[in-house]
């Protein structure tokens, strides 16, 4: 590791720089160092330096450890994809069984309704052949009695 800045004296415009890190490490290893941290002498930027080392060395203790990181996000967007897919059947074959669903209960209900008025037409042919009877029996006279000669003088 090598200081920028090119003078032995210690500024704000001083960075460490490490060997070149990808973009996608998240790590922001090639930072300004703040001037407070080289108030205290040589120490700090020790620390700082040992910090920055140690940090690069995990970062690519993780990388290594994954097996490239290109080739997972490849298999995960593929699965992704194949997920997507999955789930874009399944939306459609849900919706192939509502349009179903519904093509039947609309023909149910058009047999209800028919159903329904045959109903109503009976019972007012029902109600107007009982008011017809109640007429007819109010109209027919009352027997009544009537005296006869049976009998024989």
């Amino acid at each position: 590791m090598e200081r920028a800045g090119g003078s032995g004296s210690v500024g704000d415009d001083d960075y460490l720089v490490l060997p070149p890190a990808s973009s996608q490490d998240g790590l922001d290893l090639c930072r300004p160092l703040p001037s407070s941290r080289y108030s205290g002498g040589g120490g700090a930027v020790a620390s700082l330096e040992q910090e920055l080392l140690d940090r690069a060395e995990l970062h690519q203790q993780q990388h290594d450890a994954a097996g490239g990181g290109a080739d997972r996000r490849k298999r995960r967007a593929m699965k992704n994809r194949e997920s997507a897919e999955r789930s874009r059947a399944r939306k459609q074959a849900y919706l192939q069984e509502l349009e179903q669903e519904v093509r039947l209960l609309r023909a149910e209900n058009a047999a209800l309704r028919d159903q329904c008025h045959e109903l109503k037409a009976a019972a007012a042919e029902a109600e107007e052949a009982a008011a017809a009877a109640a007429a007819a029996a109010k109209k027919k006279k009352k027997p009544t009695i009537q005296r006869t000669s049976s009998a024989t003088f």
